[in-house]
Parts: C-alpha cells; structure tokens; sequence
C-alpha cells in the first residue's frame, strides 16, 4: 500500500534499502559457505533460512546499511535531499534491525550469543530480561510517537507488530 500511495519516493527507497540488507546476509552467507535452504518473502520483511546460523551472518545485513550511511552521507555533497534520505535510511534499517526483539537479527543474535556462552538456564533468564526491556523501550517510544503526533505512521504500525508478535510468541 505504502509503495502505490507514496509520490515522494520514499516507499521505492525504503525497498532498496532492505533488499540491501538482505544482500549483506546473503554476501555473509556466500563468504562462510552456507547455502540458503529457502527465502520466505513476507508482508514484515524476508526471511532467509539457512542450515547454520552465525553472528556474522546475522550481523551483516545491518553492518553492510551502517557502512553505506557512512560512505554516502559523509562523501556526498547535501545539496539534494535524496542522497541523504537513502543514507539515513541506510542507518535506520541498520539500526533497527539489531533490536533484540521479535524476529529481528538482533534477537537472534542476542540468542545465539547468550546459548553460546552461557549454560541454558541462564542464557534463557538473561535473554528473556533483554527482551523485556526492549519491548519496554519500544514501547514507550510508540506511546511518545503517537502521543507527540506528527509521526510516521508506517513506523509506528511496524513496532507495534513487532511487540504483538513479540507478545504472542512468549504465550
């Protein structure tokens, strides 16, 4: 809905953006020698499975955006506004994607990191109190969003998803 309404360009951007991000894990997956077992294309995003998981891996899709915001915003001249909005972008989706909730990369890789160092009682314990404070975060930054107004709806609608699903899965 989002790509037929817009008339500024920022829905087609917006998609540019995360199929760059999903080239980052798919480059990972390339360099480790992983093959992708399915791409699952979703209204929330696209999900690629593979038979191992690593944190570079999942790191990658959201280090690739970081790295671009930085070649792009700081070598491009500001003069015109789409150059620093695909930037900028770059780093919203980096960012955002690394947020230990849900089904983002950040979840996973808090999972992995915490089920490869810890023993399993703790990693769950330390996990589940991560997450908690995630959801809280986002949470509150949903109500100061909607309650400041002015905000951007699609991204509103997308966290409060997040913590929907969030919410149901640990049901």
């Amino acid at each position: 809905m989002f790509i037929t309404l817009d008339t500024s360009g920022l829905a087609v951007m917006s998609l540019a953006v995360c199929m760059i991000h999903e080239a980052g894990h798919l480059f990972a997956m390339l360099v480790t020698g992983q093959k992708p077992q399915s791409l699952l294309f979703r209204g929330g995003g696209i999900k690629i499975a593979a038979s191992r998981t690593t944190a570079f891996t999942l790191i990658a899709g959201s280090l690739l955006n970081i790295v671009l915001f930085f070649a792009l915003y700081f070598t491009l001249p500001k003069t015109d506004i789409y150059p620093v909005m695909f930037a900028v972008l770059n780093l919203a989706t980096g960012l955002f994607n690394l947020l230990p909730i849900g089904c983002l990369d950040g979840k996973q890789l808090l999972d992995l990191v915490l089920t490869r160092t810890l023993p399993q009682k703790h990693s769950e314990r330390i996990g589940k109190a991560v997450q908690t404070v995630a959801i809280a975060a986002v949470t509150v930054a949903v109500i100061a969003a909607i309650s400041k107004g002015g905000v951007n709806f699609t991204l509103v609608a997308v966290l409060i998803y997040i913590i929907c699903v969030d919410f149901f899965q640990r049901i």
